[in-house]
């Protein structure tokens, strides 16, 4: 199974004769970087939601927001008035040089938590009791749209592994044609600047044994097969973090990729080369996703 680190999930239940709403939404990330915007003093509940929202995504910037409103959806609240009308003052000026309709403006103003404060910002352990249930209910819905992007980057990334092992299988028909071209071209080249009288056949031949053992690539197509299997295989275990993993096997299968690409001295292969590049490419963004 995997988890896109691209997620967003909310709820909303009673809270003191109002709504509580709790949303969470994510991106991506190379670490957990978590930041929390309540009308709450969490104090040291701060640490249990972090942990337990740390333990969930994994991996990812997230952005968990706790916000109280009426049941019209309207924020509730003391009104911070100075640092409202500072914004307004601020706006004014570009509204009216820009046109911009500020007719619901004071609205979207008073869902910055600075601007809007509860009265009573202090939580107990029954407020602590509704809090943690929306939290996981609003978990449970991030986990769950994160899968479902998992599910279709799961099948993008197998669609592009098999279409790398398939311009393997297609490399193998044209390896006789490749020696034999090296044959002749090196050979062609050496009778251009050489008489045929002069050439050495014997070490001609062995000096070629060497140059076709230089160049050929049977270790890189089996390591790449190897590095294809394995990543297939780490997309079906059952973690639910492995997005670092496939990311170090795609490097993997970069080097192979471009080794078999310096050595091939075959337009058809070559053409297959770039195919397998283009894949791989397309690979990498799509770990550049996942938990």
């Amino acid at each position: 199974m995997i988890f896109s680190m691209t997620g967003f999930g909310t709820s909303k239940r009673a809270f003191r004769d109002k709504i509580l709403t709790i949303e969470i939404k994510s991106v991506n990330s190379k670490s957990i970087d978590i930041r929390i915007r309540s009308p709450f003093n969490l104090r040291e509940k701060e640490h249990l939601l972090r942990k337990e929202v740390a333990e969930t995504a994994v991996r990812g910037k997230l952005d968990v927001t706790l916000e109280l409103s009426s049941t019209n959806s309207v924020p509730v609240g003391l009104i911070n008035e100075d640092l409202l009308k500072s914004y307004i003052d601020s706006i004014k000026p570009i509204a009216e040089e820009t046109g911009l309709d500020t007719s619901g403006i004071i609205s979207s103003l008073l869902r910055i938590p600075e601007v809007l404060s509860s009265g009573n910002n202090e939580i107990d352990e029954s407020d602590w009791t509704i809090i943690s249930a929306t939290l996981d209910d609003a978990l449970d819905r991030f986990q769950k749209f994160k899968n479902e992007e998992g599910t279709a980057i799961t099948k993008d990334l197998v669609n592009s592994v098999s279409a790398i092992e398939e311009c393997m299988d297609k490399i193998s028909q044209y390896e006789d044609e490749r020696i034999d071209r090296i044959r002749e071209r090196i050979n062609g080249s050496l009778e251009d600047f050489l008489p045929a009288e002069s050439i050495d056949k014997n070490r001609f031949e062995q000096e070629l044994i060497y140059f076709i053992e230089k160049i050929d690539f049977s270790e890189e197509k089996s390591r790449l097969t190897q590095h294809c299997k394995y990543f297939k295989e780490v997309i079906a275990i059952d973690e639910n973090s492995k997005g670092r993993t496939l990311n170090f096997i795609s490097q993997e299968m970069g080097r192979e990729i471009n080794t078999l690409g310096a050595k091939s001295y075959h337009s058809d292969i070559q053409r297959l080369i770039v195919v397998m590049k283009d894949e791989l490419e397309k690979i990498k963004e799509q770990t550049a996703n996942i938990v």
